[in-house]
């Protein structure tokens, strides 16, 4: 049995390379914001993917910390309540996040260039109200 090889045009080679190139840029334009934000290493010139990723946790661990800490204090401040179990502290950062933030459907669109087959810069924009006429 004979198989045959489909072999890509240099067009879809370099079209491929291109779109690496742009998914590369966005990728490290996105940790670049990342870094931005955590103020710990926000200054640092050359740091690599993995140390932003750990310093972001951290940050995001003290904000956690923070915000449990002041909902006590001003839980602890008012004259007739209790105070603030771990769980109503969960309860009210839950109500805060978008229910779908983590959903399939949310993820999808965030991955919406990695699955595109040209990058969008290549692809035809489209334009609104030009439907088919009925």
């Amino acid at each position: 049995m004979v198989q045959y090889v489909k072999r890509q045009t240099s067009a879809q080679m370099v079209a491929k390379q291109h779109l690496k190139l742009h998914l590369r840029r966005i990728r490290n334009r996105e940790y670049s914001r990342l870094r931005d934000m955590v103020p710990s290493i926000a200054k640092k010139d050359k740091i690599s993917k993995v140390t932003v990723i750990e310093e972001a946790v951290k940050y995001i661990d003290e904000l956690h910390r923070a915000l449990f800490e002041r909902l006590q204090s001003k839980a602890a401040a008012a004259a007739d309540s209790k105070l603030v179990s771990d769980e109503h502290v969960k309860d009210f950062i839950h109500t805060l996040i978008p229910v779908d933030l983590f959903s399939k459907t949310n993820s999808a669109n965030l991955t919406f260039e990695k699955s595109q087959r040209h990058p969008s810069y290549i692809m035809p924009k489209k334009q609104k109200g030009l439907g088919k006429p009925h």
